[in-house]
Protein backbone atom coordinates (compact mmCIF):
# COMPACT_ATOMS: atom_id res chain seq x y z
CA UNK A 1 0.00 0.00 0.00
CA UNK A 2 0.76 3.58 -0.30
CA UNK A 3 1.08 6.24 2.31
CA UNK A 4 0.76 9.63 1.11
CA UNK A 5 1.82 11.99 4.51
CA UNK A 6 0.71 16.04 3.09
CA UNK A 7 1.85 18.69 5.72
CA UNK A 8 3.79 18.48 9.35
CA UNK A 9 0.97 16.18 10.77
CA UNK A 10 0.44 14.35 7.36
CA UNK A 11 3.73 13.37 6.97
CA UNK A 12 4.67 12.58 10.84
CA UNK A 13 2.46 9.70 10.78
CA UNK A 14 3.52 8.86 7.81
CA UNK A 15 6.57 8.05 8.85
CA UNK A 16 5.06 5.88 11.40
CA UNK A 17 4.39 3.30 9.11
CA UNK A 18 8.00 3.34 7.87
CA UNK A 19 7.99 0.43 10.51
CA UNK A 20 6.35 -2.16 8.44
CA UNK A 21 7.10 -3.53 5.42
CA UNK A 22 4.03 -3.39 3.73
CA UNK A 23 3.94 0.25 2.69
CA UNK A 24 5.72 2.89 0.43
CA UNK A 25 5.98 5.96 1.59
CA UNK A 26 5.77 9.98 0.30
CA UNK A 27 5.91 12.45 2.16
CA UNK A 28 5.01 16.35 1.26
CA UNK A 29 5.68 19.45 3.28
CA UNK A 30 7.15 22.52 3.23
CA UNK A 31 10.00 22.40 5.75
CA UNK A 32 12.70 19.79 5.09
CA UNK A 33 13.31 16.36 5.96
CA UNK A 34 15.50 13.70 5.75
CA UNK A 35 14.06 11.15 4.47
CA UNK A 36 13.34 9.25 1.04
CA UNK A 37 10.55 10.16 -1.04
CA UNK A 38 9.99 13.59 0.05
CA UNK A 39 8.59 17.05 -1.98
CA UNK A 40 9.27 20.31 -0.57
CA UNK A 41 6.47 22.24 -1.29
CA UNK A 42 7.27 25.96 -1.42
CA UNK A 43 5.16 27.74 1.67
CA UNK A 44 2.74 30.51 0.89
CA UNK A 45 0.93 32.68 3.55
CA UNK A 46 -2.83 31.35 2.49
CA UNK A 47 -4.27 28.62 2.07
CA UNK A 48 -5.52 29.63 -1.41
CA UNK A 49 -2.20 30.16 -2.80
CA UNK A 50 -1.28 26.12 -1.84
CA UNK A 51 -4.44 26.09 -3.90
CA UNK A 52 -4.23 27.52 -6.88
CA UNK A 53 -0.35 27.38 -6.81
CA UNK A 54 0.01 23.37 -6.34
CA UNK A 55 2.89 22.10 -8.40
CA UNK A 56 2.31 19.03 -10.81
CA UNK A 57 3.24 16.41 -8.98
CA UNK A 58 2.53 13.10 -10.84
CA UNK A 59 5.90 12.53 -11.54
CA UNK A 60 6.23 12.22 -7.51
CA UNK A 61 3.37 10.49 -6.57
CA UNK A 62 4.41 7.03 -8.69
CA UNK A 63 1.26 4.85 -7.06
CA UNK A 64 -0.86 2.47 -7.90
CA UNK A 65 -3.03 0.13 -6.47
CA UNK A 66 -4.22 1.11 -2.58
CA UNK A 67 -2.99 4.65 -1.49
CA UNK A 68 -3.74 6.10 1.95
CA UNK A 69 -3.40 9.94 2.02
CA UNK A 70 -2.89 11.65 5.48
CA UNK A 71 -3.54 15.08 6.41
CA UNK A 72 -4.34 17.33 9.11
CA UNK A 73 -7.06 19.94 7.71
CA UNK A 74 -6.23 22.91 9.84
CA UNK A 75 -2.85 23.20 7.95
CA UNK A 76 -2.73 25.68 5.43
CA UNK A 77 -1.07 23.10 2.98
CA UNK A 78 -4.41 20.59 3.40
CA UNK A 79 -6.05 23.47 1.08
CA UNK A 80 -3.40 21.11 -1.61
CA UNK A 81 -5.18 18.26 -1.28
CA UNK A 82 -7.49 17.70 -4.00
CA UNK A 83 -5.12 19.02 -6.80
CA UNK A 84 -2.49 16.02 -5.49
CA UNK A 85 -5.09 13.18 -5.30
CA UNK A 86 -6.05 14.00 -8.56
CA UNK A 87 -2.36 12.72 -9.62
CA UNK A 88 -3.25 9.71 -8.09
CA UNK A 89 -7.39 9.44 -8.89
CA UNK A 90 -6.79 5.94 -10.39
CA UNK A 91 -5.54 4.52 -7.26
CA UNK A 92 -8.16 3.45 -4.45
CA UNK A 93 -8.08 6.08 -2.34
CA UNK A 94 -8.72 6.28 1.40
CA UNK A 95 -8.56 9.78 3.63
CA UNK A 96 -7.16 9.32 7.27
CA UNK A 97 -8.33 12.81 8.33
CA UNK A 98 -7.06 14.26 11.57
CA UNK A 99 -8.75 17.51 13.46
CA UNK A 100 -7.41 19.13 15.87
CA UNK A 101 -8.82 21.14 18.93
CA UNK A 102 -10.42 24.24 17.65
CA UNK A 103 -9.49 26.03 20.47
CA UNK A 104 -5.87 25.90 19.56
CA UNK A 105 -6.30 27.40 15.86
CA UNK A 106 -6.17 30.82 14.94
CA UNK A 107 -9.70 32.17 12.39
CA UNK A 108 -8.29 30.98 9.19
CA UNK A 109 -6.22 27.83 10.39
CA UNK A 110 -10.26 26.85 11.84
CA UNK A 111 -12.04 28.23 8.58
CA UNK A 112 -9.53 25.85 6.57
CA UNK A 113 -10.19 22.96 9.16
CA UNK A 114 -14.17 23.58 8.70
CA UNK A 115 -13.85 23.69 5.00
CA UNK A 116 -11.49 20.49 4.26
CA UNK A 117 -13.78 18.40 7.16
CA UNK A 118 -16.79 18.84 4.96
CA UNK A 119 -14.98 18.51 1.42
CA UNK A 120 -13.78 15.47 2.05
CA UNK A 121 -16.86 13.79 4.10
CA UNK A 122 -18.81 14.62 0.47
CA UNK A 123 -15.93 13.04 -1.91
CA UNK A 124 -16.00 10.11 1.11
CA UNK A 125 -19.98 10.04 0.36
CA UNK A 126 -19.94 10.41 -3.39
CA UNK A 127 -17.45 7.11 -3.40
CA UNK A 128 -14.79 9.32 -4.80
CA UNK A 129 -12.95 7.76 -2.11
CA UNK A 130 -13.44 4.35 -0.81
CA UNK A 131 -13.42 6.16 3.12
CA UNK A 132 -12.63 8.65 5.24
CA UNK A 133 -11.30 7.92 8.56
CA UNK A 134 -11.56 10.78 11.08
CA UNK A 135 -9.03 11.26 13.93
CA UNK A 136 -9.40 13.65 16.91
CA UNK A 137 -6.09 13.96 18.48
CA UNK A 138 -8.55 14.78 21.55
CA UNK A 139 -9.82 11.49 21.86
CA UNK A 140 -6.67 9.77 20.82
CA UNK A 141 -5.29 11.30 24.33
CA UNK A 142 -8.29 10.25 26.00
CA UNK A 143 -7.26 6.19 24.57
CA UNK A 144 -3.67 6.65 25.59
CA UNK A 145 -4.09 8.31 29.06
CA UNK A 146 -1.49 10.44 30.89
CA UNK A 147 1.41 11.27 28.54
CA UNK A 148 4.52 13.84 28.75
CA UNK A 149 4.56 17.08 26.44
CA UNK A 150 7.66 16.47 24.62
CA UNK A 151 5.78 12.59 23.86
CA UNK A 152 2.05 13.81 23.32
CA UNK A 153 2.47 13.99 19.34
CA UNK A 154 4.30 10.74 19.19
CA UNK A 155 2.60 8.92 21.28
CA UNK A 156 -1.09 9.50 19.55
CA UNK A 157 0.94 8.98 16.35
CA UNK A 158 2.23 5.56 17.77
CA UNK A 159 -1.51 4.90 18.78
CA UNK A 160 -3.29 5.64 15.30
CA UNK A 161 -0.71 3.83 13.29
CA UNK A 162 -0.79 -0.11 14.20
CA UNK A 163 -5.07 0.22 14.60
CA UNK A 164 -5.02 1.37 10.57
CA UNK A 165 -1.90 -1.17 9.87
CA UNK A 166 -3.38 -4.28 11.93
CA UNK A 167 -7.07 -3.66 10.09
CA UNK A 168 -5.27 -3.97 6.90
CA UNK A 169 -2.70 -6.74 7.91
CA UNK A 170 -6.18 -8.97 9.34
CA UNK A 171 -8.49 -7.93 6.13
CA UNK A 172 -5.77 -10.07 4.14
CA UNK A 173 -5.39 -12.50 6.41
CA UNK A 174 -8.13 -15.93 7.08
CA UNK A 175 -9.60 -15.38 10.14
CA UNK A 176 -9.80 -18.64 13.02
CA UNK A 177 -13.27 -17.47 12.89
CA UNK A 178 -15.55 -14.47 11.34
CA UNK A 179 -19.03 -13.56 10.80
CA UNK A 180 -17.85 -10.00 8.57
CA UNK A 181 -20.30 -9.10 6.30
CA UNK A 182 -18.88 -6.14 3.70
CA UNK A 183 -20.14 -2.71 4.89
CA UNK A 184 -23.20 -0.98 2.96
CA UNK A 185 -21.88 1.07 0.02
CA UNK A 186 -23.55 4.77 1.78
CA UNK A 187 -21.06 3.90 4.89
CA UNK A 188 -17.63 5.72 4.17
CA UNK A 189 -16.94 7.85 7.05
CA UNK A 190 -15.69 6.10 9.99
CA UNK A 191 -13.04 5.33 12.47
CA UNK A 192 -11.27 3.19 14.53
CA UNK A 193 -11.86 2.25 18.43
CA UNK A 194 -9.73 0.28 20.64
CA UNK A 195 -11.37 -2.65 22.81
CA UNK A 196 -10.81 -4.11 26.01
CA UNK A 197 -10.83 -7.92 24.97
CA UNK A 198 -11.97 -8.54 28.68
CA UNK A 199 -15.02 -5.68 30.02
CA UNK A 200 -15.69 -4.62 26.02
CA UNK A 201 -14.75 -1.48 26.76
CA UNK A 202 -13.92 0.74 23.68
CA UNK A 203 -13.02 4.01 22.93
CA UNK A 204 -13.11 5.57 19.70
CA UNK A 205 -10.37 7.98 18.77
CA UNK A 206 -13.43 9.82 16.61
CA UNK A 207 -16.58 10.68 18.44
CA UNK A 208 -18.96 9.43 15.71
CA UNK A 209 -22.80 11.41 15.86
CA UNK A 210 -24.11 8.17 14.89
CA UNK A 211 -22.97 4.52 13.99
CA UNK A 212 -24.38 2.44 11.46
CA UNK A 213 -21.84 -0.84 11.28
CA UNK A 214 -19.21 -1.97 13.15
CA UNK A 215 -16.54 -4.57 12.19
CA UNK A 216 -14.50 -5.88 15.88
CA UNK A 217 -11.33 -7.74 15.08
CA UNK A 218 -9.90 -9.76 17.45
CA UNK A 219 -6.28 -10.67 17.83
CA UNK A 220 -5.87 -13.68 20.07
CA UNK A 221 -2.57 -15.30 21.01
CA UNK A 222 -2.42 -18.96 20.01
CA UNK A 223 -2.25 -19.79 23.95
CA UNK A 224 -5.95 -18.48 24.52
CA UNK A 225 -7.12 -19.52 21.53
CA UNK A 226 -6.97 -23.05 22.49
CA UNK A 227 -6.90 -22.77 26.44
CA UNK A 228 -9.65 -20.35 27.28
CA UNK A 229 -12.65 -21.97 26.57
CA UNK A 230 -14.86 -18.57 27.85
CA UNK A 231 -13.58 -17.12 24.85
CA UNK A 232 -15.72 -17.71 21.90
CA UNK A 233 -19.31 -16.95 24.52
CA UNK A 234 -17.15 -13.18 25.60
CA UNK A 235 -16.38 -12.07 22.14
CA UNK A 236 -20.37 -13.17 20.83
CA UNK A 237 -21.34 -11.68 24.03
CA UNK A 238 -19.72 -7.96 23.76
CA UNK A 239 -20.80 -8.07 19.82
CA UNK A 240 -24.79 -8.76 20.60
CA UNK A 241 -24.48 -5.43 23.06
CA UNK A 242 -24.24 -2.93 20.08
CA UNK A 243 -27.06 -1.31 18.76
CA UNK A 244 -26.05 -1.26 15.33
CA UNK A 245 -25.24 -3.80 13.01
CA UNK A 246 -22.38 -5.22 14.15
CA UNK A 247 -20.02 -8.48 13.06
CA UNK A 248 -16.26 -9.70 14.28
CA UNK A 249 -13.19 -11.79 12.97
CA UNK A 250 -10.91 -13.61 15.24
CA UNK A 251 -7.11 -13.44 13.67
CA UNK A 252 -4.28 -15.69 16.26
CA UNK A 253 -1.47 -13.76 17.00
CA UNK A 254 2.23 -14.74 18.20
CA UNK A 255 1.66 -11.74 21.04
CA UNK A 256 1.33 -12.74 24.68
CA UNK A 257 -1.16 -9.78 25.09
CA UNK A 258 -4.87 -10.09 23.18
CA UNK A 259 -6.30 -7.23 21.39
CA UNK A 260 -8.93 -5.84 19.70
CA UNK A 261 -9.26 -2.58 17.22
CA UNK A 262 -13.05 -1.89 15.92
CA UNK A 263 -13.75 -0.02 12.41
CA UNK A 264 -16.66 1.84 13.01
CA UNK A 265 -19.28 3.21 9.85
CA UNK A 266 -20.93 5.96 9.57
CA UNK A 267 -23.47 6.72 6.80
CA UNK A 268 -24.21 10.64 7.90
CA UNK A 269 -21.59 13.35 7.34
CA UNK A 270 -20.18 14.45 10.91
CA UNK A 271 -21.24 18.25 10.94
CA UNK A 272 -18.53 21.06 13.61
Amino acid sequence: MNVIGLGNCGCNIAEEFKKYPQYNVFCIDTEPRNTQNFYLMPKKSHPEQYEVECPDLTNFLNCNGEALFIVGGSGFISAASLKILQTIRHCKITVLYVKVDEELLSETQRLQQRATFHIFQEYARSAVFEKIILVDNTSVADVIGNVSIVDYYRAVNQTIVPMVHFVNVFNNTKPVMTTFTEPAEVSRICTFGMVNVDTGEEKLIFPLDSRNEVRYYYAISATSLKEDGTLNKKIRDQVKRQNERASFGIFETSYDNNFCYSLVYSREVVQL
